[in-house]
């Protein structure tokens, strides 16, 4: 088995040998990581355990098995016999017991590898992890770090054709390198226009960043302006690295159903149903209807229907309830009338006990007067 204290193994090329620019430049990119001491060979373990390495390596039994003989000291003729699930369980209790680490396990599983057979979305989430544009120039070893990294992106995506010069002029903007940088800096730009004029040549986004390279550029630029102007707009979008923009959150927003399943109904001692739920009515049946009948139930017994057949004896024999006693009917004086006939004589008392009426008026019993 490999003697962790020496290690024998042969490593392989820092060059990325990928035909894809867009594969060359993330395997550059992932490498990087471990050289400025931004990665580690632990955190890459971490984004890929060998679950997710064997999986990727299921229909590659040679390179598993030479993983698995160098970080194992499983014999090859086994190694290579072993399913992905069985290398991808040993390597695990090799890592959990000390017999091997992820250094020696990235030594094995090289760089354009890594990029072969790896989900390249979740390789950049590894690259990404920790936002390290966004780290505080207080923190000088790792801002240190973060610049060198990016300026590596920004001439490894030069070199790999992923983006143009043009590109990273007109995402930072003139006007912004113009308010950040030093006169120094500016000095060079003009000097650099000068002599593009004295050749009859125009001076261009290439010329200008032959100026200023990016290493230089990531000395005055906020790298999280340089990251949001160029690096995910026009790298890790348009190429494919990742879906998501900024500000976008990491799950869809939830789709509507369509389909409601009706919730079981509690049910009654004395009922039961088969699929314990209630179906829906559908929409090409009539409605149902409330017989009367079925009203009749709702309403007080002395409003009930009454069929005419009966001649009124299903109807309830129960009186209506009496008025409350305070309810009398009170007149409104306003309404009584204040005007009277000029000719009415009012009834004396006295006259009631007559026998003969005497009541009066011209006209009398019978239309005659009626003398007293």
């Amino acid at each position: 088995m490999q003697d962790l204290k020496k290690d024998n193994t042969k490593e392989g090329p820092r060059s990325s040998q990928l035909s894809k620019g867009r594969e060359r430049f993330l395997a550059h990119v992932v490498e990087h990581g471990f050289e400025v001491g931004r990665r580690t060979a632990e955190d890459f373990v971490r984004h890929f355990p060998p679950t997710l390495i064997m999986e990727g390596l299921k229909d590659q039994a040679k390179l598993r098995a030479e993983i698995l003989v160098q970080a194992t000291g499983v014999k090859e003729k086994v190694a290579i016999k072993k399913s992905w699930e069985s290398c991808a369980d040993d390597l695990q209790i090799a890592l959990d017991e000390g017999e091997t680490n992820a250094s020696a396990v990235m030594k094995i599983f090289q760089l354009d590898d890594r990029v072969r057979y790896l989900d390249h979305k979740l390789l950049w989430a590894y690259v990404t992890e920790g936002e390290f544009w966004k780290i505080s120039p207080s923190r000088q070893k790792e801002y240190a770090a973060a610049k060198s990294h990016m300026a590596f992106m920004l001439a490894r995506a030069l070199e790999d054709k992923l983006v143009t010069h043009a590109d990273i002029v007109e995402g930072i903007t003139v006007e912004e390198l113009a308010s950040r940088l030093p006169k120094s800096e500016l000095g060079k730009i003009i000097k650099g226009a000068l002599e593009c004029g004295k050749r009859n040549a125009p001076f261009t986004e290439t010329d200008l960043l032959l100026s200023m390279p990016p290493d230089v550029l990531v000395n005055y630029m906020p790298l999280f302006q340089v990251w949001d102007a160029i690096i995910e707009p026009k790298i890790a979008l348009e190429h494919g690295y990742t879906n998501k923009k900024k500000g976008d959150k990491s799950e869809k927003a939830p789709e509507v159903a369509t389909d409601f399943a009706v919730p079981p109904l509690p049910q009654s001692p004395g009922l039961s149903s088969p699929q314990g739920s209630v179906p829906l009515p559908s929409l090409d049946e009539p409605p149902v209807t409330a017989s009367e009948e079925d009203l009749n139930a709702f309403l007080p017994p002395t409003s009930r229907g009454v069929d005419a057949k009966d001649d009124g004896k299903s109807r309830p024999k129960t009186p209506p309830p009496p008025l409350p006693a305070t309810a009398k009917a009170v007149e409104d004086p306003s309404t009584w009338s204040q005007e009277f006939d000029e000719d009415t004589e009012f009834v004396d008392a006295a006259d009631l006990l007559d026998e003969e009426p005497t009541i009066n008026s011209k006209g009398g019993i019978g239309g005659k007067e009626t003398v007293i």
